[in-house]
């Protein structure tokens, strides 16, 4: 796995290496989110439907910010998952665990990475 951190890695790389870091602990099947329908957000996973590219949600309930799917390429602001790194609010934020503050290196490594998705 790259170094999110590492501008000579493909974004791609990069994006996937952060979610993993920061999203896998929760997102696996043994998980907390296990039943999210986003079971494998590592650096291993392939399917784009279990990144949550055009899937609607599960469970995310006001979490969705009535947004209809977790991640829309090239859309980063009508997808779910921007919506939530970006929140503050306890019910909502991700990742979850010890976080006090939106990550907005991360935030702007997501972003950009959906932007630069090929429209599926």
């Amino acid at each position: 796995m790259v170094n999110w951190q590492d501008a000579s890695a493909s974004l791609d790389a990069r994006a996937r290496a952060w979610l993993d870091i920061n999203c896998r602990r929760c997102h696996n099947p043994k998980g907390p989110a296990g039943t999210s329908g986003l079971p494998l957000l590592n650096i291993h996973n392939t399917d784009p439907k279990a990144l949550g590219i055009m899937k609607t949600p599960i469970a995310a309930g006001k979490g969705s910010g009535r947004l209809p799917y977790d991640i829309v390429p090239r859309q980063p602001e009508k997808s779910i998952l921007i919506y939530r790194m970006q929140s503050t609010d306890p019910g909502q934020m991700m990742p979850e665990p010890g976080r006090t503050v939106v990550h907005r290196e991360g935030l702007e490594l997501i972003r950009e990475w959906i932007r630069q998705m090929s429209a599926q």
